[in-house]
């Protein structure tokens, strides 16, 4: 290991052991906890304290880490944990397919067997958007409010192919706003240093290629969902572009919005916000909208 990287590895296990690191299996620093569930475990990593629980959940190809921005803040007021699903950060592998409904099951487990107690806010970056939008509509009584950072929409597949005249292109890539096994490059040098040695696991590819083939799985589990629109819900949609400025870009990029938008027709108790100066990774980008998206859910739960 060359010093440079010698010394990025150092830095990012010092940002964790700030962040309350409890163990070390493997060599590698866990900041919280691995639950089983089943025979597996997933990573969890609670900090604050504060009703109602936020529970956070990344995109295909994401972690834990990518919410270092945020969930510092959130833990002021709130329970705030980040969790890796099946096979990515910390987490073990899990069992195929990896479709939203597993996941789901899997959450569900998680926090039971941590003794989360809920109400919880669900916060859901793209993929992860249908998994808490899933998780609403199969535990409604646990959920207080859903947050949608960019998050990915159930016709997206179709209404992106129709924009594009590409029609059978595979997902994965920025077509269909998704997160290759890499990282973002507005994370954090140490914690983007540590996220890019994670990713280069044998579990971590295997786990997006099983959430990217179940991909059309998931949408259709979410579609037929029957999610309460009484569920206070916040949207948030980039505002940045990310398809290049030719017609058939501009085609995807206005059909991304109507998705966006129909996310929030969805619910009586909805609110809209664009994140003027984000691209994909709004809680990079300008994490202060999502923890105030976040306190909007709540205040608007605990009024009620």
């Amino acid at each position: 290991m060359g010093k440079i990287n010698l010394l990025a590895r150092v830095s990012a296990l010092l940002l964790l052991s700030l962040h309350g690191v409890t163990a070390t299996p493997a060599g590698v620093p866990v900041p919280g906890l691995l639950v089983p569930v089943g025979e597996h475990r997933l990573h969890l990593n609670c900090r604050g304290t504060g009703v109602p629980a936020v529970i956070l959940d990344a995109g295909l190809g994401g972690s834990s880490l990518e919410w270092s921005q945020i969930q510092p803040t959130l833990a002021e007021r709130f329970m705030t944990c980040a969790y890796d699903r099946a096979g990515y950060g910390w987490s073990e592998g899990g069992p195929l397919p990896r479709t939203s409904e597993r996941i789901v099951f899997e959450l569900n487990t998680l926090l039971r067997n941590a003794a989360i107690p809920s109400p919880f806010v669900l916060v859901g970056h793209s993929f992860g958007g249908l998994n808490v939008r899933l998780y609403a509509s199969y535990y409604p009584e646990q959920v207080a409010g859903l947050v949608l950072v960019d998050a990915a929409h159930e016709d997206q597949f179709d209404e992106l192919a129709m924009s594009s005249d590409l029609g059978s292109m595979p997902v994965g890539g920025n077509f269909f706003l998704t997160s290759l096994p890499g990282v973002p490059q507005n994370m954090p040098p140490a914690v983007r240093s540590l996220a890019q040695e994670m990713n280069a696991e044998y579990k971590t590819h295997r786990a997006l290629r099983g959430e990217l083939s179940g991909f059309r799985v998931s949408a259709a589990q979410v579609k037929n969902a029957v999610v309460s629109d009484a569920i206070p819900t916040a949207v948030l949609t980039r505002g940045l572009r990310m398809w290049p400025d030719t017609d058939t870009g501009n085609q995807m990029e206005l059909a991304w919005r109507e998705l966006q938008a129909d996310l929030v027709q969805n619910g009586r108790d909805t609110k809209h916000i664009i994140a003027n100066n984000s691209g994909h990774y709004i809680h990079l980008d300008e994490p202060a909208l999502v923890v105030n998206a976040v306190a909007w859910v709540a205040r608007e739960r605990l009024d009620r």
